[in-house]
């Protein structure tokens, strides 16, 4: 089945990567960082606490961030099957960003959440997708 969100954020994640080409070069995805790790090792969801939130419709959106590794992710809860939840992370306080990343469709039951990713030296944001209503939302960087 076509999603046309797909293609929209295809063709945003496009621009946003020849736009950091024309500034040096692409990130590499070799880094600690890009990897999904942190310093100390890798992700956990330990210590949580939600920074952000927002709203896309009905579905709430959450940051979540762990105190202990310097790693967020995002949640959304009070959704339904189709809907989606992503996070972006910049380094420059989201002029650019780097994302979709870690992109979780809710397959059953009103809640889901993203891989957790190590945002050290970056900011980051949540974002959500209604299934229903094709709207997008996103919380403010953290």
């Amino acid at each position: 089945m076509f999603e046309p969100h797909l293609g929209i954020r295809a063709a945003v994640l496009v621009a946003t990567t020849a736009l950091l080409t024309g500034f040096g070069g692409a990130v590499a995805a070799t880094s600690a960082a890009a990897a999904g790790t942190s310093a100390a090792g890798t992700c956990t969801f330990a210590n949580p606490k939600t920074v952000r939130t927002a709203k896309v419709d009905s579905i709430n959106i959450e940051l979540r961030y762990s105190t202990s590794t310097r790693c967020a992710w995002g949640r959304i809860y009070n959704a339904d099957p189709g809907d989606q939840v992503w996070v972006d992370r910049s380094s420059n306080n989201g002029r650019s960003w780097e994302g979709p990343l870690s992109l979780t469709t809710v397959n059953s039951g009103s809640d889901t959440h993203t891989a957790s990713r190590y945002d050290g030296g970056y900011v980051m944001r949540a974002c959500a997708w209604n299934d229903s209503t094709h709207h997008i939302k996103c919380t403010g960087w953290y």
